[in-house]
């Protein structure tokens, strides 16, 4: 499974799962400073972070972003935060 994550609150709310470090994580851009990404790494967590903000609501982003995780990880389940 892969966790994406878009906004900050989801990362909080899944915090104690992602520090497990069992399953890659893949963050929009802006959701966690570099400082917090560093922290997250270090502690064993495979995580990405895109280069740019990816809208809860914008679902074409969403699947653009979701193809790009899907190249890195292909035939994984993603676990997906959104807003419709």
């Amino acid at each position: 499974m892969i966790i994406f994550l878009l906004s900050k609150e989801g990362f909080k709310e899944l915090e104690n799962i992602i520090h497990t470090g069992k399953y890659p994580v893949w963050v929009g851009g802006g959701v966690l400073t570099d400082v917090e990404i560093s922290t997250v790494r270090e502690k064993g967590v495979d995580l990405t972070s895109f280069s740019y903000l990816i809208n809860p609501t914008d679902d074409k982003a969403i699947k653009e972003a979701l193809a790009i995780i899907s190249e890195h990880h292909p035939g994984e389940r993603v676990w997906l935060e959104c807003q419709p």
